[in-house]
């Protein structure tokens, strides 16, 4: 019986030490969604192999689920700069199912940013991108076959022929031109992680992201937390690092909430985020303020 119960108590720790391993198959990353409370298992059962008798392993397992647990629990209070930032960026997924977005073009309208990024558009969301006519000259929407897809808006005017649309591959990229220069706007929208295909969408794409000349703003919803393998990949490509804090943004199964909604902007630029309302939608959305031109 003792035997068992100790061969239980190795689990969590192994499972952690599995959710690094995103780059050796996707199931890592499947399980870097659930790394913190993996973190929290760990420890505990660190605790009950170190008086088992295991207290070599016992304290390895609460070191290491401490640090995992630590390190996201502080990315959800890591300080943001205050003050004015030049760019403000309003990602949001709307739900294929929303038949009214007036709440949501209302919300567009009372942040005011300058660069927006959709998923899950649909036909009967183009009153969406109808009311944004007046004061977004960068509109674009990218559907697939069966009517459903990605979209994006900005207040600056669009490069022309610089439009990229892969409605299979959930990313749509136009490149704007801001007062810092050209700008590559990009939504993208992945697939759920292992044993779905984001690792492997994520592969398909790569070479488009790095394809893209000069810097990039990326919105979209990744299916994926921050400190996953998916993230460093598309950060990677993008030159690019996430604007701020860690903030939830999508309840799995009634039960956990997680952060799987991101902006990225230029790697080294400040930035900061916030959640916003659900608006009829099962994501909250995010707003971001970020610069764009001298970062370090």
């Amino acid at each position: 019986m003792k035997k068992a119960v100790v061969c239980i108590f190795f689990v969590p720790p192994l499972l952690l030490a599995a959710s690094a391993g995103g780059a050796v198959h996707p199931l890592g990353d499947s399980l870097a969604v659930f790394r913190l409370y993996l973190g929290f298992f760990a420890l505990v059962c660190g605790v009950g192999l170190i008086f088992a008798g295991w207290r070599r392993s016992g304290l390895a397992a609460v070191l290491m689920g401490a640090a995992a647990s630590g390190a996201i629990l502080w990315s959800y209070h890591a300080p943001q700069p205050d003050g004015d930032l030049p760019y403000s960026h309003y990602q949001k997924n709307l739900l294929y199912v929303l038949y009214d977005p007036a709440e949501i073009v209302a919300d567009i309208k009372k942040q005011d940013p300058d660069f927006i990024t959709i998923q899950e558009m649909t036909p009967r969301s183009n009153g969406l991108m109808v009311a944004l006519e007046e004061d977004y000259p960068t509109r674009s929407v990218c559907l697939g076959d069966d009517g459903r897809g990605i979209a994006l808006a900005s207040r600056f005017d669009t490069i022309p022929d610089s439009r990229i649309c892969m409605p299979g591959h959930g990313l749509l990229a136009v490149q704007v031109s801001t007062p810092d220069g050209p700008v590559w706007l990009v939504t993208l929208h992945l697939r759920w992680p292992f044993p779905l295909e984001q690792a492997q969408q994520v592969t398909r794409i790569l070479p488009v992201l790095e394809g893209l000349k000069g810097p990039v703003v990326l919105g979209g919803d990744f299916n994926m937390v921050p400190w996953s393998d998916t993230m460093t990949r598309i950060e990677t490509a993008t030159r690019t690092n996430r604007v701020g804090r860690t903030v939830d943004t999508f309840l799995v199964e009634g039960q956990v909430m997680v952060p799987i909604d991101h902006v990225l902007a230029p790697k080294g630029c400040k930035g900061r985020v916030s959640a916003l309302d659900l608006l009829g939608s099962d994501h909250h959305g995010v707003l971001a303020h970020y610069s764009i031109g001298a970062c370090p």
